[in-house]
């Protein structure tokens, strides 16, 4: 028997009408999305920080050949 929880308390999936499953299904879907928007951003954000820290080397190298 699969359980859901929501508010602390436990829904029987077995018991949810079609519509119920449908909706869930939207849920799970909307969830899926957040973990690979979450994974993409944080791929951005290491890019941009290992970007910036190359351009301050290059900054930095440009700075003491002058």
């Amino acid at each position: 028997m699969t359980k859901l929880t929501i508010d602390d308390k436990e829904y029987d999936l077995e018991t949810f009408t079609e519509e119920q499953h449908k909706i869930l299904g939207v849920l799970n879907l909307g969830q899926n999305s957040v973990g690979l928007l979450n994974h993409m951003l944080q791929c951005v954000q290491a890019i941009q920080q290992m970007k910036t820290n190359e351009l301050k080397q290059t900054l930095d190298v440009e700075t003491d050949d002058q």
